[in-house]
Order: C-alpha cells, then structure tokens, then sequence
C-alpha cells in the first residue's frame, strides 16, 4: 500500500515538473521587433497612423514615436496594528500613464527595433503560461482519477490473498 503512494507521489510530481521544461519566451518587444523587422516607414503608417513625432536614433536613422496618456487606477493597501486590532485601508489614486511604441528605422527606412511599455494582447508569454496551467491541470486530473483506480486495485488484490490464506474461495 505504502508502495503505492510513493509511486503515485513520484509520477505525480515527474509530471508535473515536466511542464516547467526551460524554453525562450521572447518577450512582447522582442514578438513586435520580430513582425516589424524589415518593414518600411509606409507599412507602419498604414497599420498605426501617422507617428506623433519622429526623431533621430543618433545612428543616420530615425525612430518613429506613438505614444498616448491612458487614465489607470493604482490601489495601496496598508495594514496596521491597533489595540482593538489590525486596521487595513486601501488608497486609491486615478492618475495618467505616458504610453508608449517605438519603431527604430535604419537609414534606408526599415525597421530594425521596437521598444514599447504596452502589454501587447495574446502575447507568447501568456500563450505560453495558459498552455503550461492547461497541461498542468490535465495531469493532476488524469493522476487524481488514477489513484482510486489503483488503489481499489491494490485493496482487491490484498483481499482476494488474504481470502486465499484463510481458506475461502
């Protein structure tokens, strides 16, 4: 029986660490800099719009600026003690966030590089951990209907001995 549990604690766990295998998830800059690598000036215009602004890259190139103030909300939760207890309060401030995309042109107009501090929606990296949490549960899901099947295995196994030993058949 003992047996048992250590086999299935031992799968369980192999399983379940062979999700987090290491592999390269580029980040969201790195996913843009890789769709907008070798585009021209013209192919950004026509997906984004005109650019705020266009500056130097200090390099014969230019770089193309998007940028926009969105209104975020930020919560601070301060916790302290009192005598009659702990006293939680929560701040609350609306305040403006300087959003930002960057497309780096090289003298010729292609883009080389992009920089931004927007979340770009479906990215790798959140493909990535939706993908591991979905295997992960399908694991604990399949091993957790397993073990009343092995257990209830090994239990009919011991009866049907113990039966045997004693003279019933």
């Amino acid at each position: 029986m003992r047996t048992y549990f250590y086999l299935i604690t031992a799968a369980m766990l192999a399983a379940m660490t062979s999700c987090g295998t290491a592999k390269y998830i580029p980040t969201e800059e790195e996913e843009l800099t890789q769709t907008w690598a070798g585009k021209e000036y013209s192919d950004i215009v026509q997906s984004y719009g005109a650019p705020d602004r266009v500056e130097t890259d200090g390099k014969d190139g230019s770089i193309m600026v998007y940028e926009e103030f969105a209104n975020v909300l930020e919560s601070q939760t301060n916790t302290r003690d009192t005598i009659f207890g702990p006293s939680v309060s929560t701040t609350v401030t609306n305040r403006d966030k300087k959003l930002y995309t960057n497309f780096f042109l090289n003298p010729e107009g292609h883009c080389y590089l992009v920089k931004t501090n927007r979340e770009v929606p479906g990215s790798a990296m959140e493909k990535h951990t939706m993908k591991k949490l979905w295997i992960g549960m399908g694991i604990a899901t399949g091993v957790l209907f397993l073990i009343p099947i092995i257990l209830n295995a090994s239990h009919e196994r011991e009866f049907n001995s113990w039966r045997a030993e004693h003279g019933f058949h």
